[in-house]
Parts: C-alpha cells; structure tokens; sequence
C-alpha cells in the first residue's frame, strides 16, 4: 500500500520543483535612484539591463506628480492624447511586460519638458 503512493508523491514533488524553476522573477529598479521620480531622470534608464517581468518602482511627492504609461508619440511629444494608464500614488510599481518597449511621463504640464520621462526596451 504505501509503495503505491510513492510514485504519485514523487511526481507531484518533481512537478512543484519544475515549476519553481520556471517561474521568473523580476528584479525592483527605483526609477531615478535615490532622487526618484523628478525632474532630470530622462536618461536614467540608459546602460541598465531591464529585462521583462522587471518592476518599476516610481517614488515621487503625488501632490506634485503623476506617472503616465503612454505610446511612443505620445513620449516625443510629451503630450497625452490617447489611452493611457495614469499613477497617482507616489510610490508606484510597474511590472515590465515580455518583450517591446515602454513609455513614461508626468503629464503635469512643463514636466515632461523638463526631463520626467523615460523609454524603456523589456
């Protein structure tokens, strides 16, 4: 009787190893370091690995500022015209999706120009 249960175990064991494994883990990358979501943190994200399932992390005073997810336009022209996902808690975490690019701006108006915006490649 309790051999018949030992292979039964042992595959639902080896099955919870296997998926253990494959599931991925993205690392937290605070946007801007230390001084977070402000002005001048265009740039920031050039030279660093980002990779999808990557998270995010935007940290700003939210009476100042926002995070806008936005198209590619949108980002060169620092204007929000179409759909996008806006953030408002000032301490925002995005996770990357698999593959493309990605695009962030505060829509407060002179912000944008003034360098809150970054493009990142998952």
């Amino acid at each position: 009787m309790a051999r018949g249960t030992i292979v039964p175990t042992l595959l639902v064991l080896l099955l919870a190893v296997c998926c253990a494994t494959s599931v991925v883990h993205g690392k937290e990358l605070t946007v801007g370091d230390n001084k977070g979501w402000s002005f001048g943190v265009s740039g920031w994200e050039n030279g660093k690995r980002i990779q999808s399932g990557d998270v995010l992390v935007f940290k700003y005073n939210p009476s100042m500022h926002n995070v806008v997810q936005v198209g590619e336009g949108d980002y060169n022209s620092c204007t929000v015209s179409g759909p996008s996902r806006t953030y408002t808690s000032g301490n925002d975490h995005i996770q990357l999706a698999h593959g493309g690019k990605a695009f962030f701006l505060c829509s407060v108006p002179g912000h944008c120009q003034k360098g809150m915006k970054i493009a990142v490649t998952a």
